[in-house]
């Protein structure tokens, strides 16, 4: 009976923990002519649409868009990756110091800049 009771409290206890923790960031997008905020929590975005105004924080490891005429703005870790596919995206970065994302970009009319 004791193990019983123990198991039981130990079950209630980990629930509790379970419900303490916070959500997980958001890091998947998709949508069309929408505007949003994301926090990528140190991790990964993934964008899929076309004319979104998306603001992402929280010091991503990578971004990746796939569509047209989006307008990102987002903050990067000391190492990270953004990739494009797609047309007329405008992808705005900023990452701590003298750190720069590795590119990799292909399509039309994509622009990706240091905001300043």
């Amino acid at each position: 009976m004791r193990d019983l009771k123990r198991a039981a409290l130990s079950a209630v206890a980990s629930a509790a923990v379970f419900t303490a923790l916070p959500a997980s960031a958001q890091t998947e997008f998709t949508g069309a002519g929408e505007e949003s905020e994301l926090d990528c929590g140190g991790g990964a975005a993934t964008i899929e649409g076309a004319s979104n105004v998306l603001t992402i924080t929280g010091a991503c490891t990578s971004l990746r868009v796939t569509g047209a005429s989006n307008r990102i703005t987002i903050d990067l870790g000391k190492v990270s990756t953004i990739r494009v596919e797609g047309a007329d995206n405008e992808i705005r970065w900023r990452a701590p110091g003298a750190a720069k994302p590795r590119l990799n970009v292909v399509g039309a009319g994509n622009r990706v800049s240091r905001l300043r």
